[in-house]
Order: C-alpha cells, then sequence, then structure tokens
C-alpha cells in the first residue's frame, strides 16, 4: 500500500473507530448497570433492542444510501454512534438505555454497511484485496477500545469522563481522515446495465438452504462472540470476583488472538481447506467457552477467551464466502442473507441469555454459547475440503 493511498488508511480508521467506541461500551457494562440500576435480564432487552435497530437499519439502508453517498453515510453514522456513546455516559433510566440501545443498533447497522461498502471501493480503486485487514482493524480497534476502558475502569473514571475523552480523540481524527474517503463509482448506464444482466448466472427464485445454513453458522458464531462482548465483563466480575479493571479486558483479549488469526485465514484456507480450519477452530473455541464455564479464576478465563477468539475467528469469514460461490444465487443475496439471519440471532440470543442468568445465574447461562460453539463444530462437515477452496477476488 503506496503512502499516498490515504483512503486507504481512512477506510481502515472507520473500521478502527467502531471497534474502539463498541468496546467503551460493553468493557464499561459493570458501572453503566449500576449507574442505570438495571439487572442482568434487563442488560439482554437492551441488547435485544440494539438488534432491533440494527435489523432496521439493515432494512431501510438501501433506500437512504439512494440520495446519499457511501461517504456521506458513513460520517454521518459514525457521529451518530459516537454520539450516542456520549449519552450513554449520562443516562440513569432504564427506559431510556434501551431507547439508547435502539438507535445505537440502527446506527451502527448504517456505520457497518457504509464502512464494508467503502472498504469494496479502496479493492476497487487499488485492485487488491483488502477486507480482511480493514475487519482486522475493527478487531484492532476492540483490543484498544478494552484496554482504555479498563484503564478508566482502574481509575474510577465516571463514564461520561470515560466516554468524552475518548471522544475527543477520534474526533481529531474524524477530521483528519473523512475527507480522504472515496466517492460513489460513476453509475452504469441502461445500456451496461442491460448487457452485464445478460452475463449473470442463472438464480433460484428462492434463497439455497446451505445459504440460510451459513446464516445459522453466523448466527452461532455471534452467538460465542456476544457472550465474551457483552456479557465477558459482568461474566469476571460478578460470577469471577474480578475486579473492574481486569473484568473489562475480557472482550479485549478476545479481539487480540482474533484479530492475528485474522491475518493469516487466507493463506490457511488454502493450505488446509474449510472443514478442517472450521472443525478445528470451533474445537478449539469449545474448550476455550469451557475453561471460562469451569474455572473459578479470572486470568484463567481470560486464557479461555483468547482461545475463543482464536477458534471463533474463521467461522463468520467461511461463512460467507462459501455462501458467495454459489453458482445458483448472486454474491451479493447470499451475503445479505448470510448477514440478516445472523443478525436475527441478536433479537433471540441477548434477552434469552438475560433469561437465563435471572434464573439460573449468569454462569449457567454461559451453557448457551457453549451450546453454540457446538453447533458450529457440528456445522463444521457440511463445508468442504482442500480440493474445493479456490481464491475469488472481486
Amino acid at each position: 500500500m503506496r503512502a499516498d493511498h490515504k483512503f486507504f488508511y481512512a477506510g481502515f480508521f472507520f473500521f478502527l473507530f467502531t471497534g474502539i467506541i463498541y468496546t467503551q461500551v460493553t468493557s464499561r457494562m459493570p458501572a453503566l448497570k449500576e449507574q442505570t440500576g438495571i439487572h442482568d435480564g434487563d442488560v439482554g432487552l437492551a441488547l435485544m433492542c440494539m438488534g432491533l435497530g440494527s435489523l432496521a437499519g439493515f432494512l431501510t439502508i438501501n433506500l437512504v444510501l439512494r440520495y446519499l453517498q457511501v461517504r456521506q453515510a458513513l460520517r454521518l453514522s459514525s457521529l451518530t454512534f459516537l454520539g450516542i456513546c456520549l449519552l450513554m455516559g449520562l443516562v440513569h433510566s432504564r427506559e431510556m438505555l434501551f431507547l439508547l440501545f435502539a438507535f445505537w443498533g440502527f446506527s451502527c447497522a448504517y456505520l457497518d454497511v457504509s464502512m464494508n461498502t467503502h472498504a469494496l471501493y479502496v479493492e476497487m480503486k487499488t485492485g487488491n484485496p483488502h477486507m480482511a485487514m480493514m475487519h482486522a482493524g475493527y478487531s484492532v480497534g476492540c483490543l484498544a477500545g478494552s484496554a482504555l476502558g479498563s484503564a478508566f475502569a482502574f481509575m474510577g473514571v465516571a463514564l461520561f469522563i470515560n466516554f468524552s475523552t475518548v471522544a475527543v480523540l477520534l474526533g481529531a481524527l474524524f477530521l483528519y481522515f473523512h475527507g480522504a474517503l472515496l466517492p460513489d463509482p460513476p453509475k452504469t448506464t441502461e445500456k451496461e446495465k442491460t448487457a452485464a444482466d445478460n452475463t449473470v448466472r442463472p438464480q433460484r427464485r428462492f434463497i439455497p438452504l446451505f445459504v440460510i445454513f451459513c446464516g445459522l453458522m453466523g448466527m452461532f458464531s455471534y452467538t460465542a462472540e456476544g457472550s465474551v462482548a457483552e456479557w465477558g465483563s459482568l461474566v469476571l466480575h460478578q460470577v469471577k470476583q474480578a475486579i473492574e479493571g481486569v473484568a473489562a479486558l475480557a472482550y479485549g483479549v478476545f479481539a487480540l488472538f482474533m484479530a492475528f488469526t485474522r491475518f493469516g485465514i487466507d493463506h490457511l484456507r488454502s493450505r488446509l481447506g474449510d472443514r478442517l480450519i472450521l472443525l478445528c477452530g470451533s474445537s478449539l473455541a469449545f474448550a476455550g467457552m469451557l475453561i471460562v464455564f469451569l474455572s473459578p479464576q479470572a486470568v484463567v478465563c481470560l486464557g479461555g477467551y483468547a482461545l475463543m477468539g482464536i477458534g471463533l475467528a474463521p467461522v463468520f469469514p467461511i461463512a460467507l464466502s462459501n455462501a458467495g460461490r454459489r453458482t445458483d444465487i448472486s454474491p451479493k443475496a447470499a451475503t445479505a442473507a448470510v448477514s440478516f439471519v445472523g443478525y436475527t440471532g441478536l433479537l433471540v440470543i441477548p434477552p434469552f441469555l438475560g433469561f437465563l442468568a435471572d434464573h439460573f445465574g449468569l454462569g449457567k447461562a454461559l451453557l448457551l454459547p457453549l451450546a453454540a460453539i457446538a453447533l458450529v463444530i457440528a456445522g463444521s462437515f457440511a463445508f468442504k475440503g482442500r480440493r474445493s477452496i479456490r481464491c475469488q477476488h472481486a
């Protein structure tokens, strides 16, 4: 990547930005819970509101992008995402927290679609694949956000001061990078569209079952990852009796090992095949989740979260890749279907996990993500081996 490709670094920044902001909230969840007086079931409901908001965002983003360029949507959604984070530092009402999480999910969906579309523009501009690197930026952002949240928790800094300090730092970087975002490519003419339509492969009227299956694999992966992102700090703080500063490291450790693993996933796929990678990875994630479930030591549990980060890193990228390689559905439709099914789990899993935590204890509620990883292990056998893997570049 040449030094003058500022648009690449601008795109990378927004993935980093999203990860930092997201983990500012999740790593300080114990403090947010205390500030608003909510219990574990309410945390689940708040996350369900975030899921509902996200689905509303995914259903409306295409309409909005008819009138706004991707870079405009990316700027607006990122500022909204940051602004709602700041408001969370001031909220003391249970109902207001639910509302904020709903709008946070809505803006997150816009941010997700916009920054991923811009990443595609970067690939088109440079002629090289960069999507994995962009998503690694998100994981690095989660690590940085978790470390910052842990530091502020150790110092006993109030939520609003914590969030405001980070907002100032990210705001300065936003001002530097936002002007380098790429514009939308020129629209094709009707004649070009007709010519392109004549080359499209035959499509099914209905979504193939395997594509839905890939979406379910994504949902199971999100369930396990969400148990770390939204509940990890609470598990360490409430169940393992860790101080808040240590508890805030839960998702950061997970994200660190996930980031490093994702840098090498494409190379491993060409050598080992999807089935073996998914089987070994999900088995490693199962072992890590089992450690968190059984061990009373917070430090040992952090090691379990590290194993989960390594093991879950390839699941969603491989599921998307396999769905997009099918010949009976367009890659765009397949990706949308996998994402929609995966995100639909956000409506059910968080409140159900909160229900289990309220009625059986947060420690026993971890059986849910453990079962989700077991389903990923079972589902790995539906994927092909090494001979079926072929690299495809957009």
